[in-house]
């Protein structure tokens, strides 16, 4: 018996796409939130070095890091592999047809390699221990814990704070000679970056063609239109994906690019202040005892939030667009009284020009070869331009 997989995934209803589109026509969320406003995220690190889970919402993501010694490309000789694998076993519903698992898991990983291997965030150079014949492999594995919507976002943050979070042993190569140390020999050696990517997804839909930032599950599927955009910490655009049958226009295109690029800036703080937290952490000996999966789901494990860490950012963010707004306003009597000197020097202008080229006659040399010069620009009845004249020219020959 052939089994739908509409029934299983919430949102591919008749009954739950008007129920949300009756929803959004009033600019209502089933969450309470407001269409700009996008869920908390929290971060839990493990004992192990690159082990790291995301919670957007009940969205949870772990992202785990590990590398080995390999050998390079040969169109690459100078520079290490960065490789992402997903894995959506975590989700129940989308195990029921293996059709509708491997669809999600490659678009997702697609998108992945895009926003970190196509974008180069990490610089491979620096992975190169000996050219053309060692490199360090970074495999990156993406799984799924649970799935209620943008799991997109969900999973860069959890593969960019893995990679942030994520060190490597030291190596040296003499003499042919591979040597690789231990912790105790020297210390682990981070990651180099050249920018930090982070995405944030949009969902328009028929009844509202306000975009709405970070959708749930039920939200995603009943959508028509989907924007995700990648930004680094530069506020530079990574990646851009849309589609749906809802038309975007530029004016909302731009508007998503604006608050994403804001929004992408404060998630790289957060993960950069969360990690600092760690290592704190970890200095004071209060690691996990247990590595993997069990250290993170440990007691004892540390949970950031975003909204706790970056609560005194986005209050002087709030002062400072309060302080500019008071400014803008004070600002437009002063721009009136400017307006009207302005009017009163190009009034008093002319008047001023007479009195320069009056007094210029004593100064500027009275020779034969500059008096041409001026008199061309005067451009009077007799001294016609050359344009006129070579356009003449060619009447003169049509004519004949």
């Amino acid at each position: 018996m052939f089994m739908n997989t509409g029934l299983f995934e919430p949102g591919k209803t008749k009954t739950e796409r008007k129920f949300i589109q009756q929803a959004v026509k009033q600019s209502q969320r089933l969450d309470g939130r407001k269409s700009g406003e996008s869920r908390d995220v929290q971060l839990t690190f493990g004992g192990e070095y690159g082990s790291v889970i995301v919670a957007l919402g009940n969205t949870k993501v772990m992202a785990q890091v590990t590398c080995d010694m390999g050998t390079p490309t040969t169109s690459r000789p100078n520079e290490g592999k960065l490789q992402l694998f997903v894995t959506l076993a975590g989700v129940s519903y989308l195990d029921l047809a293996q059709k509708t698992h491997d669809k999600r898991s490659l678009t997702l990983n697609s998108l992945l390699e895009r926003t970190f291997r196509t974008s180069r965030c990490v610089d491979l150079e620096s992975l190169c221990v000996a050219s053309e014949l060692h490199v360090w492999c970074l495999r990156v594995d993406i799984n799924v814990l649970n799935h209620d919507g943008n799991l997109y976002d969900a999973s860069t943050i959890a593969v960019l704070a893995a990679l942030m979070h994520f060190r490597r042993p030291d190596v040296t190569f003499t003499d042919g000679e591979l040597r690789t140390y231990a912790e105790k020999e020297r210390d682990m050696i981070p990651l180099l970056f050249l920018h930090y990517p982070v995405s944030v997804t949009y969902c328009i839909y028929t009844s509202n063609f306000q975009p709405f930032v970070d959708p749930t599950l039920l939200e995603e599927n009943c959508a028509d239109s989907t924007i995700i955009l990648s930004f680094n910490s530069y506020q530079e655009l990574c990646t851009l994906n849309a589609g749906g049958t809802v038309p975007t226009d530029v004016r909302t295109i731009m508007q998503c690019a604006r608050n994403a690029a804001n929004r992408c800036k404060a998630m790289v703080a957060f993960i950069r202040k969360s990690l600092d937290l760690d290592e704190q952490q970890r200095l004071q000996g209060g690691t996990n005892k247990y590595a993997g999966m069990l250290g993170l789901m440990a007691k004892s494990s540390q949970q950031l939030s975003f909204k706790t860490l970056m609560k005194g950012d986005q209050k002087q963010q709030q002062q400072h667009k309060s302080e500019d707004m008071d400014l803008e306003v004070e600002a437009k009597p002063s721009l009136k009284l400017e307006e009207v000197e302005t009017e009163d020097v190009e009034n008093d202008q002319p008047a001023q020009e007479e009195q320069q080229q009056m007094d210029a006659s004593g100064w500027l040399p009275q020779e034969p070869e500059l008096e041409p010069t001026i008199d061309l620009t005067k451009q009077g009845p007799g001294k016609p331009k050359r344009k006129r004249t070579k356009a003449n020219k060619k009447k003169q020959q049509q004519s004949s």
